[in-house]
């Protein structure tokens, strides 16, 4: 029994990939097939993903570039991490991105 609905995303997740899914196919379905607001990252052995609801409610902020790939809730999150002004942008609604790590 879980308290905590991370936890069930990682089980719902994993539970398709054991069916032979991609983590972007199975983070893709998770978009109809859960309820509720969700903003959520998933980290594989291989792969970094995100998944925003169809509200996109919750905060994620994204940064790209080559090699970095940065997520946080809060932009100046990222700034301290990288320490210089960055461009970034929030994903949209039903959007999700998988990146190879």
């Amino acid at each position: 029994q879980s308290e905590c609905d991370s936890e069930i995303i990682a089980v719902y997740l994993a539970e398709y990939m054991a069916q032979g899914l991609s983590l972007e196919t199975a983070m893709k379905h998770s978009l109809d097939d859960l309820d509720g607001v969700f903003t959520y990252v998933c980290v594989t052995g291989n792969e970094l993903g995100i998944a925003k609801d169809e509200m996109a409610a919750k905060p994620l902020v994204l940064f790209e570039s080559d090699p970095l790939v940065a997520v946080a809730t809060e932009e100046a999150a990222i700034r301290a991490l990288v320490e210089r002004e960055v461009e970034t942008r929030d994903p949209y609604e039903r959007e999700v991105l998988v990146w190879q790590v």
